[in-house]
């Protein structure tokens, strides 16, 4: 059918297999990588494969970065395919971008409202988009400190939902989280409390279950806590660990148990309403207030459930003011 004078083989009919060098290339021709040539970091795509995956097995279970399908593996897959920074297995920064890379996907951010990896779903103003080919410092919503570790991360208000990956804790500089107004589910990940540096969790307006993890009080210099508007619950023990809390939100979850008497020397906003806390509010706090000449402007309950005849405010409503 096909008039051809240079053809290595001509068939009667198609062949019934195909050649065996074929059938060894395809599992390359997904990802466009040949695994016997030299890629960069003077290794082979195999090579590096095996050495990157050695390095993050540290950082996610290996189970994770073995399946495509979970964040883990779509940010593994991400850094070896189609990441246009080149990350050799003994770079420095390797951690921070697998793990602002699993936050992504974590976090569904291909359907954030802004800065998403491809440019035809969303506009980015002001920002780089997720996933370029930049230093992560550089990514909307990120700053680093001079050595280019995280910082902060600032993403409000962009429909960041899924869940919060443990991965975070690889972040050891991270100082302030700022996830509020987005649909997060799932629980706030225990190994959170592994970020001796953090400072501000700003989680409220999503809808996060489960209790806040007694893990969390190794963030000993965490000064804001706000985790209002969630469904969080269990109790609030976890206070008695972070001395250091200036804002505390509580409000609109599902707490239960009593107020927990801690001394917050710097405690400037505790509201505590809309939960199913009971008993008493502590002496402690009525003292710190500005009318008994401390530094505390709000304390809020549910007056009917928590006897409090000093605070600020009582019940649905309380409290709305924006700290």
């Amino acid at each position: 059918e096909v008039e051809c004078d240079c053809c290595t083989q001509c068939f009667t009919n198609p062949p019934s297999q195909a050649p065996s060098s074929v059938s060894l290339l395809v599992s390359n021709l997904d990802s466009g990588v040949d695994p016997t040539e030299i890629q960069c970091c003077g290794m082979t795509a195999k090579e590096r494969e095996e050495n990157l995956q050695n390095v993050l097995k540290d950082v996610s279970d290996i189970n994770l970065i073995s399946d495509s399908f979970s964040p883990q593996g779509k940010a593994f897959n991400w850094l070896l395919y189609e990441d246009g920074v080149c990350m050799c297995p003994n770079d420095s920064s390797l951690v921070q971008r697998y793990v602002m890379a699993v936050f992504y996907f974590s976090t569904n951010g291909d359907s954030w409202t802004s800065c998403s990896a491809d440019p035809e779903e969303t506009d980015c103003e002001g920002g780089v988009r997720y996933l370029s080919p930049v230093d992560v410092c550089t990514w909307k919503g990120s700053q680093c400190k001079r050595s280019g570790s995280m910082k902060i991360i600032e993403l409000e208000s962009m429909n960041v939902t899924g869940t919060i990956p443990s991965e975070l804790s690889s972040l050891q500089d991270l100082q302030q989280l700022y996830l509020e107004k987005g649909g997060l589910t799932g629980s706030i990940p225990p190994s959170l409390g592994d970020l001796t540096n953090l400072r501000v969790i700003d989680l409220n307006f999503n809808s996060l279950t489960g209790p806040i993890p007694k893990e969390l009080g190794g963030s000993d210099r965490l000064v804001v806590l706000d985790l209002n508007d969630n469904y969080l619950s269990g109790d609030l023990s976890v206070l008695d660990d972070l001395p250091g809390l200036a804002l505390i939100q509580l409000q609109d979850n599902a707490f239960t148990g009593i107020i927990p008497d801690v001394d917050l020397t710097n405690l400037l906003v505790f509201q505590t309403h809309g939960n199913e806390l009971s008993g008493s509010m502590p002496q402690t706090y009525c003292g710190k207030l500005e009318s008994n000449g401390g530094s505390l402007k709000s304390l809020t309950a549910d007056c009917a459930e928590v006897e409090c005849d000093c605070c600020t405010e009582c019940g649905v409503g309380a409290g709305d003011d924006d700290f």
